[in-house]
């Protein structure tokens, strides 16, 4: 249990490591005259995580690769990859590792994401088929996607991070067409739910959603 609390300080260690980027993050904006985004906060966020995250993103790839790899194998069809941050999983989707996939729309409306993603799908060749859409969830239908006609979605340790989870996932099922699979993964509830991981746990809002069709 002892060894299971301590992998549970990990998003405090995350926390603090992000907090770093503060600073970064203002003198970038400052140096690149974007005073706009020092004025709003969620503005600054987004410039905030970006930069964070295009950091970060492909440093995490080893640690969750043995699980996520063979899960981006069941990819098929026309696939809705939500939240792709800095694109660290996108080579995965590509023809040479899954020949399956036709059509792949990654729902990212962080726009401080975009660079590196555009730079992520130019390097796994994906040009043509990886379409990056700046909308959220509830905007996909303005963008000509239609319920019902999604083969595969896709969401690696996204919902344990965005607000309003559950309303995420009402949103994203009905695009699922009859037989279609959702590919999850994310932080699951730790079973010492009367220690202090289940307290901590609870506080970080993990949750594990299983979803069929």
């Amino acid at each position: 249990m002892a060894f299971e609390q301590v992998k549970l300080l990990a998003p405090l260690y995350l926390l603090l490591l992000s907090i770093s980027f503060i600073p970064i993050t203002i003198f970038h904006l400052v140096t690149t005259l974007q005073f706009r985004k020092l004025t709003s906060w969620p503005a600054f966020q987004h410039a905030w995580f970006g930069r964070f995250w295009s950091w970060f993103g492909p440093r995490s790839v080893e640690r969750g690769a043995e699980a996520v790899e063979p899960l981006l194998k069941q990819a098929r069809g026309v696939v809705l990859d939500i939240g792709p941050g800095s694109g660290q999983w996108l080579s995965h989707l590509a023809a040479s590792k899954n020949p399956n996939v036709t059509k792949v729309y990654g729902v990212e409306p962080n726009h401080e994401h975009h660079a590196a993603l555009y730079r992520a799908i130019s390097r796994a060749g994906l040009e043509g088929i990886y379409e990056v859409l700046g909308v959220g969830v509830e905007n996909l239908e303005r963008c000509g996607i239609q319920k019902s006609s999604v083969d595969t979605i896709v969401t690696v340790q996204v919902l344990c991070s965005v607000p309003g989870s559950q309303s995420v996932v009402k949103e994203l099922y009905p695009y699922l067409k009859p037989g279609g699979r959702w590919l999850v993964y994310e932080h699951i509830r730790t079973p010492y739910v009367r220690h202090f991981v289940g307290v901590w746990q609870s506080k970080a809002a993990l949750t594990l959603f299983h979803v069929t069709h």
